[in-house]
């Protein structure tokens, strides 16, 4: 009974995704992008009051659009599916603590440090843990658009013609798998060390249950990524960190936005990488693959197999062409 329990849990766990401040669109980050999308709202309203507001944020024309009621239909089935069958394959970061930590004490044969913990250490431990965590997201994102194979998982992003809160989730297993993978394997790194260094008495700061750095950032206007209103950041912000605008450039399909702004919250790896696009002004963005190439991704199974069909011919063609 207990393993029923735990199974039905798992399937009705994304009605309960709003309530849990661990998932994305949890209340309280929706509420801080609607704040920060009042002011632009004012900016360009052709009407006022809360229903002017309201009809701005929440268009007809975005959200009832096929590949928006596509995105809630694989919401709820790859949410299921992706806690029950995927979820225990991920690398996850208190693994990779526990054999950072245990290579540490044998190369010194020292079980541990034991350094007094405090105040700074902690905060030291939450602001490093973002960057890392940065860093995997951004490794792994940066493979799913490089890596010919990753890219024909990762194209089911991209293949969203509009974008909601919930385009977020339209990610293959395959690519939740790499980042989550990527971030929980160098967030353990620096557990481990910490851990190795203050004899496992250390903890992060954290904000319901959130590391604080990582709580802020969904907090302040991280849902406005995945919609239609333009926020961007000023210019020499924009090189630090990641706005929605630039995000919502990521997802353009014009050829000089290509592989662009692969960052989740900093701007500084892209800018290491060469792939950092900082807008001059607002542009008009057209959503999707090129060559009309999303209108094959028409239904959740193929969400799911497509991306297995193309690498198979992918496959055939070049068996066919090698001497």
């Amino acid at each position: 009974m207990d393993e029923l329990a735990v199974l039905f849990t798992k399937v009705i766990s994304p009605f309960y995704y709003p309530f849990f401040s661990t998932q994305r669109i949890f209340w309280l980050y929706l509420l801080g992008a609607l704040l920060l999308a009042y002011p632009v709202y004012r900016i360009h309203a052709s009407e006022s009051g809360i229903r002017g507001f309201l009809r701005f944020c929440l268009p007809g024309s975005i959200y009832k659009h096929s590949s928006a009621v596509l995105d809630y239909k694989y919401y709820f089935v790859n949410r299921i599916a992706f806690v029950v069958l995927f979820l225990p394959l991920i690398l996850g970061s208190s693994t990779a603590a526990a054999w950072t930590n245990d290579i540490l004490c044998w190369a010194t044969a020292v079980p541990g440090l034991g350094h007094p913990p405090g105040t700074a250490a902690a905060l030291l431990l939450t602001c490093i843990w973002v960057v890392v965590f940065d860093a995997g997201f951004f490794v792994g994102h940066y493979l799913l658009h490089r890596l010919p194979m990753l890219w024909e998982f990762h194209k089911i992003h991209h293949s969203a013609e509009v974008l909601t809160p919930i385009t977020v989730y339209r990610m293959h297993p395959v690519d939740d798998l790499l980042i989550a993978t990527m971030a929980g394997l160098l967030t353990g790194v620096v557990g481990g060390v910490f851990r190795f260094v203050y004899a496992g008495s250390i903890e992060q700061y954290l904000l319901l249950e959130l590391n604080a750095g990582l709580f802020l950032f969904y907090l302040v206007g991280y849902n406005l990524r995945h919609s239609h209103v333009w926020l961007p950041y000023p210019r020499a912000l924009s090189h630090l960190l990641i706005s929605p605008a630039q995000h919502q450039i990521h997802h353009s399909n014009a050829v000089q936005h290509y592989d662009r702004n692969m960052g989740f919250i900093f701007a500084i790896w892209d800018w290491m990488a060469g792939t950092l696009y900082v807008p001059n002004g607002k542009e008009e963005l057209t959503f999707g693959l090129a060559d009309d190439e999303h209108l094959e991704y028409s239904g959740v199974i193929r969400l799911y197999f497509l991306p297995f069909q193309k690498l198979v011919a992918r496959y055939r063609r070049m068996r066919d062409v090698a001497p």
